[in-house]
């Protein structure tokens, strides 16, 4: 019986790539430039070209279950030396778009968070919720000094009821933190399925693929090799531990005000405790990497590539968090009462969302990024050497089943 060279095409599919970010992808004549000038590139699985023959062909099921695709940081060297400007490194960032759609547990928030014409459910929804803490806690601004936290409502004796916003932002992130892992479940159930792992490689254990690939993230080494926009690196390593730093302070403070009974580092003086310092420290960090983001993204789109809803969904939320947390902090120091407590509802706002969308927005990327890695290393196949070879071709097209 006759065998197809490719499995059935999926047209809408690349209908839906293509509207996800990977505009010029059908320029693409398969020069095999990508893949020589990609220096982050697995030797023996080189992409993105094939990754590109199976975005053309409507390969649905082989670009989705691609492991490939989370080793790109899209650097963009791919995109500035394609001779076409098919741009492949936008049309990898669109297939990670719709793996994350694809395994989003529960679905619908995947659709909520990746669809342009969801925006204000999307955001309506953690505002109800702000405005219900509002509400419980009573409109109003507290006389004396500026207090966010408020220990009683009867007498209230700050801005917000603190324990409902514990419940609820907890809950938040119970909910995300839940729903992350059933995703990347799913996604690593996804890999094992679609892809054999090649005869003569030995399976490694999953907790040592598991430590090397956090080696390689948390410094972001694989990173330091792109050159095209090699200033990323710089930005999202400020970005990413800021992000860390302010995730710590934010526990520590918990805890000492939670457990221990200690008073929040607000009552305390500006900057007189070290987990206050680190606080300010994270949040400069944090704000300068992302603002190094934001303006290299609106002033040099050539280097930094396309930028999708999905895109700019996530960086405009994190950076209204960051700014509004900034701005909360410098508003209570300067003893702006009415400012600080509308500035930090906006704060809550934009925090809360992040929180419930972390499966769902490019939040997720630390996520698969790093299961696709430790699959890899685990499959033996993410195998790289110091020197890229000169011409490199894409691995033949497996053929259908008849």
């Amino acid at each position: 019986m006759a065998r197809d060279l490719i499995a059935e095409p999926d047209l809408q599919f690349t209908k839906d790539l293509i509207a996800a970010g990977g505009d010029d992808l059908k320029k693409c004549y398969q020069c095999a430039t990508c893949s020589v000038a990609c220096k982050v590139a697995p030797d023996n699985y080189p992409f993105p070209r094939k990754e590109m023959i199976w975005a053309q062909w409507g390969q649905k099921d082989k670009l989705l279950n691609d492991p490939d695709v989370w080793l790109c940081h899209q650097c963009n060297d791919c995109s500035i030396t394609c001779p076409r400007g098919a741009n492949p490194g936008d049309a990898l960032k669109a297939v990670r778009k719709m793996v994350i759609q694809n395994n989003a547990r529960p679905g619908f928030f995947g659709k909520l968070v990746g669809e342009s014409s969801m925006f204000v459910l999307a955001l309506g929804i953690p505002a109800v919720i702000v405005l219900l803490i509002l509400m419980i806690s009573g409109f109003g601004v507290p006389a004396g000094p500026v207090k966010y936290s408020a220990h009683h409502l009867h007498p209230k004796d700050g801005f917000i009821w603190l324990p409902l916003i514990q419940v609820i932002f907890t809950a938040a992130l119970a909910f995300s933190v839940v729903s992350l892992v059933m995703s990347l479940k799913t996604y690593w159930n996804n890999l094992e399925t679609n892809n054999p792992v090649p005869v003569g490689n030995v399976r490694r254990d999953f907790v040592p693929s598991l430590l090397e690939t956090l080696s390689e993230i948390l410094p972001h080494t694989t990173f330091k090799e792109c050159e095209a926009n090699n200033i990323r690196y710089s930005a999202h390593l400020l970005t990413f531990w800021g992000m860390i730093g302010l995730a710590v302070t934010t526990a520590i403070v918990a805890f000492n005000v939670d457990m221990l009974g200690l008073l929040p580092p607000s009552q305390n003086g500006p900057g007189t405790v070290p987990i206050k310092i680190l606080g300010n420290i994270s949040a400069i960090a944090f704000v300068v990497g992302l603002g190094i983001m934001l303006f290299r993204r609106l002033n040099v789109p050539d280097q930094v590539g396309g930028s999708s809803y999905f895109d700019w969904f996530f960086l405009v939320i994190i950076c209204a968090a960051g700014v509004t947390g900034v701005l909360t902090e410098l508003s209570r120091f300067a003893g702006w009462a009415g400012g600080a407590y509308t500035i930090y509802a906006f704060h809550l706002w934009f925090v809360l969302t992040l929180l419930l969308y972390i499966p769902f927005s490019k939040f997720a990327h630390l996520g698969y990024r790093t299961v696709a890695i430790a699959w890899s290393k685990s499959a033996g196949r993410n195998v790289m050497t110091a020197t890229k070879p000169k011409c490199v071709s894409a691995p033949p097209v497996e053929a259908a089943q008849p």
